[in-house]
């Protein structure tokens, strides 16, 4: 069922929005520290080629239109392009914010917020479309609807996990940054609910997709590596222990365990609380930045607890909704 497939568009455009998120952290610093530059040095070249990048992959999906089976011979009744698409008006999007950038620069020298704003809800949208795309493929490889080689098995489940690892590093470098520029108390307890709401949101979706033990903490290795890389490499931090490994490994810990003996729904409430109970490991050493409390457990902890398991039962609604809009009937399947 080659036809519906569109595996290796998803895989060269998915190798752009990841590299995307890399080169957007370039953005969020400077963005944190006042430092206005123009878009045109190397970090940003990068972004532009990134972009680029998964512009050509989602026009090489959108525009192939192999000879397609009749329906009725085929038990897929679809075509692989609706994360393409997806992903091609998150491109427009990056697009008008790079436009508007420039203009900033030369016009509110001191108003970076619209054009960090845009360019992440751009992020966002293409590895969003990227991570339903991905999936799909994913699903149909599974079941044996789509033929692959072992390593393009491998691949394809590697490029899933960096993709809601990019998901959350553009999320959380949003959020962080908001922290960082309008410091005040209800603002660092907003940053820190929302920060704690993304993490079990993203974690939750992967389990779902990769169940077996070790796939979340898969993904917070890949997100750990990327924010020490930064941190001690680009802003010069101090070396520390990566303690965001802890909640992410009793996350997926926890669900492992208690899948097999209560209903999922409940699984994930139990697994996110603990996640939100230890919250401030799981983006440290930002918290000890932002927040006061990181090692407290006072009244104001229920707001990262809340959080957390908000975060994990919206991943589980978001990903039943858009496998029934997407999928329809093989959603479940797949």
């Amino acid at each position: 069922m080659a036809y519906a497939s569109r595996q290796s568009s998803y895989l060269i455009a998915s190798f752009g929005a990841i590299l995307q998120v890399l080169a957007g952290w370039d953005a969020f610093l400077d963005a944190s520290s006042g430092n206005l530059n123009s878009w045109w040095n190397p970090a940003r070249l990068t972004l532009y080629a990134a972009i680029a990048i998964t512009i050509i992959g989602v026009w090489r999906g959108v525009r192939y239109s192999p000879k397609q089976p009749p329906i009725s011979f085929s038990p897929i009744g679809f075509v692989n392009i609706v994360g393409l698409k997806l992903a091609g008006v998150g491109c427009l999007i990056e697009i008008v914010a790079g436009i508007w950038n420039e203009i900033v620069h030369r016009v509110f020298l001191n108003e970076p917020t619209i054009s960090l704003t845009l360019f992440t809800v751009g992020m966002l949208t293409v590895n969003l479309g990227m991570v339903i795309g991905l999936v799909i493929e994913h699903g149909m490889i599974r079941h044996g609807l789509v033929i692959a080689s072992a390593v393009r098995r491998r691949t394809v489940a590697l490029f899933v996990s960096l993709s809601f690892c990019a998901i959350w590093l553009a999320a959380s470098g949003f959020f962080i940054n908001i922290g960082r520029t309008f410091r005040s108390f209800p603002v660092n307890w907003l940053v820190a609910a929302l920060l704690a709401l993304v993490a079990t949101f993203v974690l939750v979706p992967v389990k779902k997709v990769m169940p077996r033990f070790g796939s979340g903490i898969g993904v917070g290795l890949a997100f750990n590596a990327v924010t020490y890389f930064v941190l001690k490499f680009y802003a010069s931090s101090a070396l520390y222990v990566p303690w965001g490994l802890l909640p992410i490994t009793f996350f997926d810990l926890a669900l492992y365990v208690l899948t097999p003996i209560i209903a999922f729904r409940r699984t994930i409430i139990v697994s996110s609380l603990i996640a939100g109970m230890f919250f401030w490991a799981t983006y440290y050493p930002f918290t000890t930045y932002l927040f006061s409390w990181s090692f407290a457990f006072g009244l104001p902890i229920f707001a990262v607890v809340i959080g957390s398991v908000a975060g994990a039962l919206l991943g589980d609604k978001v990903y039943a909704s858009l496998s029934s809009v997407v999928l329809g009937d093989v959603g479940s399947s797949v």
